[in-house]
C-alpha cells in the first residue's frame, strides 16, 4: 500500500490510521467478526452487532486476534 500524507481528516471504505501503517492503531468497521490484521490496539466498530458482546473490538497481538469489548446496553 502506497504511504499518503494528509493534514485533514481522513476517509476511507476500509478504516483510519494515525501514524505508521504497521504500527500504529487504526479504527475499522464492517460487517462480522473483524478477520483484518492491524496493530495492536486497532479498534474495530462491528455494524451488525446486535449484543453488547459484539459491537465492538480491540486488536491484541498485533496480527489478526481481536477481543471483544463490552459494551452497555
Amino acid at each position: 500500500m502506497a504511504k499518503t500524507n494528509f493534514s485533514g481528516p481522513v476517509v476511507s471504505d476500509n478504516g483510519f490510521l494515525t501514524g505508521n501503517l504497521t504500527t500504529s492503531p487504526g479504527i475499522y468497521s464492517g460487517a462480522g467478526a473483524p478477520t483484518i490484521s492491524a496493530a495492536k490496539g486497532s479498534l474495530y466498530l462491528r455494524t451488525d452487532g446486535t449484543t453488547t458482546n459484539d459491537r465492538a473490538y480491540i486488536n491484541t497481538n498485533g496480527s489478526t486476534t481481536w477481543t471483544a469489548i463490552t459494551t452497555v446496553a
